[in-house]
């Protein structure tokens, strides 16, 4: 094909264009082909041919996609698509922005830089996050491909239902009067509200809201319950508890904020709470998702 080229011109002098044909023309002969603006065609049916008039004709194999692998869903898998999300949500950031680098999201999710590394591969090969840049060095990195399905997907594995909690119930159905309670007996612990109550400080929507759903840190779940529990009128049951209290990682309190002086989780964790829910939490979860997180 290289010998062959200098013979061939894109266009002759009367118009006509010339096209390249063969049985089947190689990848690198199309290469050749496309760079030097020469028109080619094959017997599969493949080809390229254009003219100086806009005249274009591309019919072209499909791309191979590799196929894509979803992750394991650990703990420190979720807890870096969580500190992902949120700092995407928080930067405003569109579809195929760069990521912060693997130490700065290991230091977020308090992770370790070898499993922060891990979860990322697993997130490229899910099709989440695509390497960008060089392979080494400075200028290599990693972007954001597809939020939303990251999203979908680390929601649906988060659930407020599983591992360590206490429900308690109280007299009363105003969820001010709870977080009252919580700010007057555990203020200076870490904690944070999430659900109903935390999305009504986000993104209002719902009318009315009656149970309040808090997260606690590891390790002191059992002293508050007895704080809380020593309270009048406050006792613990096995279900239906207006207060739930859950264990939550270390990474979700660094990445809570204040808002009219209550601590509030990440919005993205606020939306997974709510979907498991289901119903008018669940509304309120899109509501969110579309007012809040934007993708």
């Amino acid at each position: 094909m290289q010998r062959a080229l200098p013979g061939i011109r894109s266009e002759t002098a009367d118009g006509v264009t010339p096209v390249v044909t063969g049985r089947r023309i190689s990848i690198g002969s199309r290469q050749l082909l496309d760079d030097e603006d020469v028109s080619w065609a094959d017997s599969a049916g493949f080809a390229s041919i254009h003219t100086a008039s806009g005249f274009l004709l591309s019919r072209l194999e499909p791309a191979k996609r590799r196929a894509e692998r979803r992750p394991r869903w650990s703990a420190s898998v979720a807890a870096a698509a969580e500190v992902i999300l949120e700092t995407h949500r928080r930067e405003g950031a569109s579809a195929n922005a760069r990521l912060a680098s693997i130490a700065e999201i290991a230091d977020a999710a308090r992770l370790s830089y070898s499993s922060t590394a891990k979860a990322l591969t697993d997130f490229d090969e899910a099709g989440y996050t695509e390497k960008v840049g060089a392979s080494r060095g400075p200028t290599a990195g990693r972007a954001l491909r597809d939020p939303g399905a990251l999203l979908s997907d680390w929601a649906a594995r988060q659930s407020m239902n599983a591992g360590d909690r206490v429900q308690l119930h109280v007299p009363w159905r105003e969820p001010q009067r709870s977080l009252e309670l919580l700010n007057d007996v555990i203020g200076d612990s870490e904690w944070a509200v999430s659900g109903a109550v935390a999305a009504e400080q986000i993104a209002p929507f719902l009318t009315q809201t009656v149970d309040l759903r808090a997260y606690v840190a590891q390790g002191e779940l059992h002293e508050i319950r007895r704080m809380l529990t020593a309270v009048p009128d406050v006792r613990e049951v096995r279900s239906g508890g207006r207060i739930m209290l859950k264990t939550a990682e270390p990474h979700l309190f660094a990445l809570a904020e204040r808002s009219g002086g209550v601590p509030v989780a990440p919005a993205v964790r606020v939306y997974a709470d709510l979907v498991h829910r289901g119903g008018r939490l669940e509304e309120a979860a899109e509501h969110l998702r579309e007012v809040a997180i934007g993708f």
